[in-house]
């Protein structure tokens, strides 16, 4: 990801095209929260807002309030991401919207003290418009989730990680999928890997289909590419379009659904 972020902005004057500047340092940020970098996150998401909370973009800044305060939470920066959300957040309509209201919602939820924290949570759940974004109602979801199972809310917490579980695997987010996964068995909840659809190898490729009963058996990208004279970066490729077809989340699935589908001896 890293690399490829490196050659747009080479490629774009983004101190011309703000929009597209916003929108690179968003992604870049999102990539290093899903890798657990969350100081690296932190770095690139603040670069959205000057410390005066003027915004990159008027738009597009914004849309990454609640992934900068989360990066915020586990970089441990809450005090200055409050300050310069709030900066930056004085500069909005007082009604925003039902995106950015979710979005901020989230945001101060994140960055509040503890015993305020649920008045922001819950707010925006009560509005079924929030749905049209399914990812950051997750998100909502995710942190509220995890907010309450904290404050030993076992059975309120439940229902709420379970809904934003199902989004997740819905969406092949992996990294979320895998923490409301933890969050759930921190509830005592048994979390079992979605079943794999009857047949659903058959709807892929040979090719695509050699690679993932490849990469179900333990095999790298690189072991694989080497193995099928491809290049890791294709072999990554049709992994990536092969995790939908299978009504999985991730790589870690591909066992189950091998094991579920695959007769002894086939693929050897």
């Amino acid at each position: 990801m890293a690399p490829l972020l490196a050659r747009v902005r080479a490629a774009v004057d983004t101190s011309e095209y703000r929009g597209f500047a916003a929108r690179i340092w968003q992604t870049a940020g999102l990539a290093a929260l899903a890798q657990g970098n969350y100081v690296t996150a932190y770095a690139q998401l603040s670069r959205l807002f000057a410390a005066d909370g003027t915004p990159l973009h008027h738009h597009f800044s914004y849309l990454a309030v609640a992934d900068l305060a989360a990066a915020a939470v586990r970089a441990e920066r809450h005090l200055e991401a409050r300050t310069l959300l709030e900066r930056a957040l004085a500069r909005v309509d007082p009604a925003p919207g039902p995106r950015l209201a979710q979005l901020t919602a989230r945001a101060r939820g994140l960055l509040a003290e503890p015993d305020r924290a649920e008045a922001h949570f819950a707010a925006p759940l009560a509005d079924p418009t929030g749905d049209t974004w399914p990812f950051e109602r997750a998100q909502l979801q995710l942190d509220y989730g995890e907010w309450l199972r904290r404050q030993r809310r076992i059975n309120d917490a439940k229902p709420i990680l379970v809904t934003a579980l199902e989004t997740f695997r819905r969406l092949g987010a992996a990294p979320w999928t895998r923490r409301a996964e933890s969050e759930l068995r921190a509830c005592g909840v048994t979390v079992q890997a979605p079943q794999g659809a009857p047949g659903a190898l058959d709807g892929l490729t040979a090719q695509q289909r050699e690679i993932v009963i490849l990469a179900g058996h333990g095999l790298t990208n690189g072991e694989i590419a080497d193995r099928l004279f491809l290049s890791p970066r294709t072999v990554a490729s049709h992994l990536y379009r092969s995790y939908p077809r299978l009504g999985i989340a991730g790589r870690r699935q591909l066992r189950d659904i091998i094991d579920q589908q695959i007769t002894p001896g086939a693929g050897r």
